[in-house]
């Protein structure tokens, strides 16, 4: 069973996903001096990086069993 923690994962796989389908992100306006789409797409690469970086800090160790070394 995967962890809890894994599910900070599918947080920027949904906002990327959900894109076209949301009104204020999807439409002609400017943030940042830019495409709200851009800006969008770039907030959300920075948050799949944060995302991974949290799955990874609060993932299990692994078993120094499973390193394939024989016992």
């Amino acid at each position: 069973m995967r962890s809890p923690h894994a599910l900070w994962a599918a947080v920027p796989v949904l906002a990327f996903l959900s894109t076209p389908y949301l009104p204020f992100v999807n439409g002609p306006h400017l943030w940042l001096g830019i495409p709200s789409v851009l800006c969008w797409c770039l907030i959300w690469t920075a948050g799949t990086t944060v995302a991974l970086a949290l799955v990874d800090r609060f993932a299990p160790a692994a078993d120094d069993d499973e390193s394939g070394e024989p016992v």
